[in-house]
């Protein structure tokens, strides 16, 4: 396969479900133009001792950053079954509730994480002929769980 490109690419939402032995249901948010970059860098830990003619290190935890996604808001939009489309407002009242979603970020090749974490939404800057646009930022409360091609 060679080169492809970002459309496509999908983050979607669930609240968790009700009972352990259920599947989280996720919908598919509305809106999303701007994917930040995905996974960490894990931090090195200097271990050089006094025997040592170089220095040396191991690796220890990956730091994932800021995982803030941008989208375009829409006004006065339906949602459906499986698409949230007023974004903005659905995302808006999971933060003030404080609720811990699962989230799952699809790359048009099929690849893609799972994690869990709650959410953050702020405006971003608006000027003359522009698009009203909001940032989406995600907390981590578990690790990034890759999903494998399928």
């Amino acid at each position: 396969m060679g080169e492809f490109n970002s459309k496509g690419t999908i983050l979607s939402v669930g609240p968790d479900p009700t009972s352990p032995s259920t599947e989280v249901t996720y919908k598919k948010l509305y809106g999303l133009f701007n994917v930040p970059e995905m996974g960490g860098t894990p931090e090195r830990i200097d271990v050089t001792n006094l025997e040592d003619s170089h220095k040396r290190s191991i690796l220890g935890i990956s730091d994932a950053s800021d995982v803030a996604f941008e989208f375009y808001a829409t006004k006065d939009e339906e949602d459906t079954t499986a698409q949230i489309r007023d974004t903005w407002n659905i995302l808006q009242a999971y933060e003030t509730a404080g609720t811990v979603l699962n989230w799952k970020l699809v790359y048009p090749d099929g690849n893609g994480y799972t994690w869990k974490g709650t959410c953050s939404v702020r405006r971003q800057a608006a000027g003359v002929n522009t698009a009203i646009r909001f940032t989406l930022s995600t907390g981590l409360d578990t690790e990034l769980v890759p999903i494998p091609q399928t």
